[in-house]
């Protein structure tokens, strides 16, 4: 089956929002086979948007997916204008409206109604984290989704209801499994997985990078699943070094779940980095189990005050020095006894640096216990991408070395 994919929006179209909803949508299709054979974006403008869905029903596209304009606003046009065009009379959806009662407990502003509109047979796709619905309708052997613009309302509502309902569609069945690798580049990976794309070359394995990490997916017809299952056991053997998850987790969630096991706390002392580290570990769920304190020291003089580095190490050494992280461990440890103890100082540019110190070199400490891990590594980018590709490299390193800790 293929799909076309519409994005409307004025704030997506004039780049003020970016689309990473098409992304997201293009990735869980092709799980269940589905291929995106385009995306479009189009403003707020009921002639824009029903030249789009006039072309996908002349067209061999099964599916259509809209995302964006169901809000209460006057410019929500998305779910009027493509009933309208199908001929579709809407009316009150009672369970909508109930979601929406509940939703502004008994306060709801007159403007909101219109989201509880439907045509009668139409698929309603609960929005749990909104206000606004999304519905699945059929017509003339073509299958026509609506659905929110904000990803964190739209991607449940995909998950949940659109590819379970599109895999009962599906005349084909698909198989899919993801890896989430870190600690190499794609043309590394790309050679490392030579024998295994000669091996396997039936089925369809897809790198997608992003920083500090890519994403691999490997597909299969249903009927070949004793071959993805011998894929499967192939690409863990030769990237067993590197694969942090095969449930799409951040690096930041699979090292949250490890020092849980393990019973583990850890704690920061960041530079560079100025609390980037932390940060990441924070915004997973339980983090407060394995992180009670950390610290920025971004001066000389707090790393002296706070973590204890000896003035004549800095004099002598400098900030960014494998002598002032593996001191800044030793003094994160004392004041906080956490198990794990990192500790970090670069220099993210853009000036700043020497032949000696370029921009983009960062020094790391990582104290397991007893042992201390002295490690540096230089980082290409400006300033943001400098600290953001040494945070992720820094949370990898960590995970890795609890990881093979015996």
């Amino acid at each position: 089956m293929k799909a076309i994919v519409l994005n409307i929006g004025n704030e997506v179209l004039s780049g003020k929002v970016v689309n990473t909803n098409a992304a997201f949508l293009a990735q869980e299709l092709a799980k269940i086979g589905v291929e995106v054979e385009k995306t479009v974006v189009v403003g707020d403008s009921e002639a824009n948007i029903n030249q789009e869905i006039d072309r996908f029903k002349d067209g061999d596209c099964e599916i259509l997916i809209t995302t964006g304009g169901l809000g209460p606003t006057h410019d929500d046009l998305t779910k009027e204008v493509l009933m309208k065009n199908l001929h579709l009379e809407m009316e009150l959806n009672e369970g909508a409206k109930l979601i929406l009662d509940n939703y502004f407990h008994g306060q709801m502003a007159a403007c909101n109604l219109k989201q509880a509109f439907f045509p009668k047979d139409a698929v309603i796709i609960e929005n749990h984290l909104g206000t606004a619905d999304g519905a699945i309708v059929e017509q003339n052997h073509k299958i026509y989704i609506i659905l929110v613009g904000p990803p964190f309302e739209m991607m449940p509502m995909v998950k949940e209801t659109v590819i379970p309902y599109l895999q009962k569609k599906a005349s084909v069945g698909f198989i899919s499994k993801e890896y989430i690798v870190m600690g190499n580049g794609e043309s590394f990976f790309e050679e490392r997985l030579a024998p295994f794309y000669q091996e396997f070359s039936e089925l369809s394995l897809a790198p997608y990078a992003s920083l500090g990490k890519i994403r691999y997916q490997l597909i299969g017809l249903e009927k070949n699943r004793e071959l993805m299952g011998k894929a499967d056991s192939r690409f863990r053997d030769l990237m067993a070094d590197y694969i942090i998850s095969d449930q799409n987790e951040e690096i930041e969630e699979v090292l949250v779940h490890l020092l849980e096991s393990k019973h583990f706390t850890i704690a920061f002392g960041e530079s560079c980095t100025g609390g980037m580290l932390a940060s990441k570990i924070i915004n997973v769920p339980n983090a407060s189990r394995v992180i009670h304190e950390s610290l920025v020291t971004y001066s000389d003089e707090s790393k002296v005050r706070y973590l204890g580095v000896n003035p004549k190490t800095l004099q002598e050494y400098g900030a960014v020095s494998t002598e002032t992280v593996s001191e800044m461990a030793e003094g994160l440890f004392k004041n906080t006894q956490a198990d794990v103890c990192v500790t970090v100082s670069g220099i993210a540019g853009p000036s700043g640096g020497s032949e000696r110190k370029p921009v983009g070199l960062v020094h790391y400490a990582i104290k397991l216990g007893p042992k201390l891990f002295l490690e540096n590594k230089v980082f290409q980018g400006s300033r943001d991408l400098v600290r953001m590709k040494a945070t992720m490299w820094i949370l990898y390193r960590v995970f890795k070395l609890i990881q093979n800790d015996k």
